[in-house]
């Protein structure tokens, strides 16, 4: 201690941290591109179901057949609607996948019974 300072006043103890890794530009591009790229084959696929599923209703409807007109609407219109759900509600992502791929196949699988 100096003359100078006070002896109430000590200076304190400075708490070192550890410096902060820095995550360069080039190592965040395949994370960066790979986020990109799902979200948009998401929403393709989320538009294309929807868009599915309005031509199932209308498969049914022009069938001739009560059956298939109503099973047509259901689960055309149906699945469309809830596609659209899992996305306006901010389902997460994997609900999301799950959805539109339960009613992929359901829509898939009208069209194939329709057909044989």
């Amino acid at each position: 201690m100096s003359g100078d300072e006070p002896a109430g006043e000590t200076e304190p103890d400075r708490v070192r941290t550890p410096p902060q890794r820095r995550r360069s530009a080039a190592r965040a591009v395949p994370a960066l591109l790979t986020a990109l790229a799902e979200g948009f084959l998401r929403d393709s696929m989320i538009i294309g179901t929807a868009a599915l599923g309005l031509f199932v209703a209308a498969g049914g409807l022009l069938a001739g057949s009560a059956g298939q007109g109503v099973t047509g609407v259901v689960g055309g219109v149906g699945g469309a609607v809830l596609v659209l759900v899992a996305v306006a509600k901010h389902w997460s992502i994997g609900r999301q996948w799950l959805t539109v791929a339960i009613v992929l196949a359901v829509q898939i699988g009208l069209i194939a019974v329709w057909t044989s």
